[in-house]
Parts: structure tokens; C-alpha cells; sequence
């Protein structure tokens, strides 16, 4: 495994970044920082990175990418963090990637497109107030029934913690398909318009400031082709996009941009008769961010090297994804407060002249959400002990007095 970059791939990445920074002018970052969740700013944003050919980096150029590997993907993420670039990750990095896996061609054909020019988002319906960290206990249903139009599901259920579901105009929703079916065996999922009569959605507001929803189904009709794969099938659906989303959340890109300007603040910065970087504690908060950070680097690029040996699956078993998106998640959210400390007042400001225009107390905040996107991490730890370890699972009290 080759932990530099080619020539070709610095090349691209300098050819990256001259496009983004042509494309996030000051207006869209500004337009875009306090939205970053969605709505029509982002929106708009994510079509302009579209029509900069810049969404499909890691796609097959059979779907309309540009071929490239995970590698690429990578450079790509860490370019677009530096410049705020709003990234649509699920709809882009994990259910395009799940529909070329299991998606019908008519599907392919209807989605991918418009996943690649920014004008459709997904958002994920798995959990429910019942079935969070066991999402195999879901039970929303979806009933088979014929009508004048064909065949077609109608679901009912709740779902809780279905991010950027206000913005979204697709739900890929885990169903109950078979409740007489072992839990794992009983699931499918369909693809639910936002805009279907019986869909309606609440938000669900958490501390770090950032809103998620409870949706809600009441008789939500959808034809048969809505299902994704084999009915019943629905597991292997689940745990193949969750993978993905591990993957990516562990390859957000955005620890060496932060700490770089960060670091660049510090040297410019005048402090008690010299720098903000003389003082012993800086300095010493700086080396372990920078320890940190190529740690970091060093579990992405296995990553990286996994993915692109998987070609289109993401190559890495449930084990290694799920250890990545428990060192990637609590990393970034450890790196952050300690270049918040450095920067002080400074790290939370978002002013056009604030040193990195609220980012790093942007990122810290999303970094407490991130540990529970793709299946909370203590739940992830369980997965690397039995997935990636082969150790037994632990029984379930004990698990919770820990």
C-alpha cells in the first residue's frame, strides 16, 4: 500500500481545488453555513458542484462517473472540506453506490443521473423508537396489494432520527415485509417519495444544534417497483449501505484542512510579545493534533486501499468499516476541541475576517452527530468485536451497565 500521492493524483487534486474555489464563491459559503443540513441554498450549491463535473470523482464511468478510485474520492473530500462545500454524502456515497449494486436498471437509469446532477437527495428511514441500535427489530409495514394501477405496498409505521428527511425527495425505507419471518429474513426496501399522500414528517431537535426528523407513514402507497432488490432480502440492502456510510463517515476529509489553518493562524498571530504558536502549550497541543491527524491519514489510506480493491463494493468487511467510523468519528470530534482551545473565542466566530469562518466549531458539533450516523459507536464496538474480532457476542445487560 502506497501511502503517497502520484504525481496524477496531486495534479488532480490542484485541478480540484482551483474548481471548487472557483465554484464556493463567499457568497455561496455564506449562503450555505448556517444551512448545511439542506434546504434551497444547499441545494443550489450542490448543483453547481454538479455542473462543475466534480459529484461523480469515485462513480463508474458506466454510471456517468469519472472512474476513478477511492483515492481520488478521498482528495476530493479533502478539498471540498477546505472550501465548506457542502457534500451530499448519503444520497452521493452510499445509496447511489447500493443502487448499482441491487437497483433494476429502470432504477439505475431513473436515479443515478440525477443523484450525479444534484437535483434528487435520499434520506435514510431505519430506525424507529423501537428498533435503533437493533435495527433488525423494525416494524413498519409494508402490506402487497393489488390495485386498478398494479400491484403496490402500503406502509404504515414511524420512523425516528431520518436525517434530512425536510429536504429530501426520497426515503429509502426499511419495511417489514414478512412478519412471520425471523427479523433479519421479514425486511425489504422501498424507495418512498417525500411527496406521497400519508407521508409527513417532524423535526427532532438535538443539542448540538443540528435537527433530525421523526417521519411518519399513514396508508403511504407506493407501486412495486419501488422495491429495491428481492422482497425480503432487505438485510443484505441494509448492511451494504451501512457499510458505505461507515466508510465515508470515517473519510470526511476534513481533519488536515482544519488543522493546517489552524496552524497558520498561529504562527500569524501576535501573542504576549510574539506568536500564538511560541507558547509552550500551543505547541504542545499542536504536535498531538498533528500526531492525530497523520494517524488519521494512515487508517484512511487503508481504507482507501480497501475500497479501491473492492471496485464496486465498498471491499471492506463490516469489522473494518465499523473501526474506521469509530476512529474517524471520536478523532475528529477530539481534534476539534483541541484546535478550539487553540484557537479560543476566535474557533467559534463565522465572520468573513474569523479565522476559519466557524468550520472547526461547525465540524466539532457535526462530530458528536457523526458517532451515531451509520449505527451509534458503542454499538460499532460490538460489530468490531464480533465482525472483525470473532469474539462472542456480549450479553445484552452487560452491554448496557457498560
Amino acid at each position: 500500500m502506497d501511502l503517497e500521492y502520484t504525481p496524477e493524483q496531486e495534479k488532480l487534486r490542484a485541478q480540484m481545488r482551483a474548481t471548487l474555489e472557483a465554484v464556493m464563491t463567499p457568497e455561496r459559503i455564506a449562503a450555505v453555513s448556517e444551512h448545511m443540513e439542506g434546504g434551497p441554498a444547499v441545494r443550489e450549491c450542490v448543483r453547481a458542484l454538479a455542473a462543475a463535473n466534480l459529484l461523480g470523482v469515485g462513480w463508474p464511468k458506466e454510471y456517468g462517473g469519472q472512474g476513478f478510485s477511492a483515492i481520488e474520492q478521498f482528495i476530493f473530500s479533502e478539498e471540498a472540506r477546505r472550501v465548506s462545500a457542502p457534500i451530499p454524502l448519503v444520497t452521493l456515497n452510499t445509496v447511489g453506490p447500493t443502487l448499482m449494486h441491487f437497483g433494476s436498471d429502470e432504477q439505475k437509469q431513473k436515479f443515478l443521473p440525477s443523484i450525479l446532477d444534484g437535483s434528487v437527495e435520499f434520506a435514510i428511514g431505519y430506525s424507529e423508537p423501537g428498533a435503533g441500535s437493533d435495527l433488525a427489530s423494525v416494524r413498519t409495514t409494508a402490506v402487497r396489494r393489488a390495485s386498478k394501477q398494479g400491484d403496490e405496498y402500503v406502509i404504515n409505521g414511524q420512523k425516528m432520527f431520518t436525517s434530512g428527511a425536510a429536504y429530501a425527495d426520497y426515503i429509502w425505507l426499511a419495511v417489514r415485509t414478512d412478519p412471520d419471518a425471523k427479523k433479519h429474513k421479514g425486511i425489504s426496501i422501498l424507495i418512498v417519495p417525500t411527496s406521497s399522500p400519508g407521508f409527513t414528517w417532524q423535526p427532532l431537535h438535538t443539542m448540538p444544534g443540528i435537527s433530525t426528523f421523526y417521519t411518519f407513514y399513514d396508508d403511504v402507497r407506493v407501486p412495486v417497483s419501488a422495491l429495491v432488490g428481492a422482497e425480503n432480502q432487505g438485510w443484505q440492502l441494509i448492511t451494504t449501505q451501512l457499510n458505505f456510510e461507515r466508510a465515508a463517515l470515517s473519510n470526511l476529509g476534513a481533519l488536515e484542512p482544519l488543522f493546517e489553518k489552524t496552524l497558520d493562524w498561529a504562527r500569524a498571530t501576535e501573542l504576549d510579545g510574539g506568536r500564538v504558536v511560541d507558547q509552550p502549550w500551543v505547541q504542545s497541543a499542536l504536535a498531538r493534533v498533528e500526531a492525530q491527524v497523520a494517524a488519521y491519514k494512515l487508517v484512511n489510506a487503508r481504507v482507501n486501499a480497501a475500497m479501491t480493491k473492492g471496485g464496486a463494493s465498498t471491499g471492506l468487511d463490516m469489522g473494518q468499516a465499523s473501526a474506521a467510523k469509530v476512529f474517524g468519528t471520536e478523532l475528529t470530534g477530539q481534534v476539534a476541541r483541541e484546535l478550539l482551545e487553540v484557537l479560543d473565542g476566535n474557533g467559534v466566530r463565522r465572520g468573513s475576517d474569523a479565522p476559519l469562518r466557524g468550520a472547526l466549531e461547525s465540524a466539532y458539533r457535526q462530530a458528536v452527530i457523526n458517532t451515531f450516523g451509520g449505527g451509534a459507536n458503542e454499538i460499532q464496538r460490538d460489530i468490531i468485536a464480533m465482525a472483525g474480532l470473532g469474539m462472542p457476542r456480549a450479553p445484552r445487560d452487560l452491554r448496557a451497565s457498560n
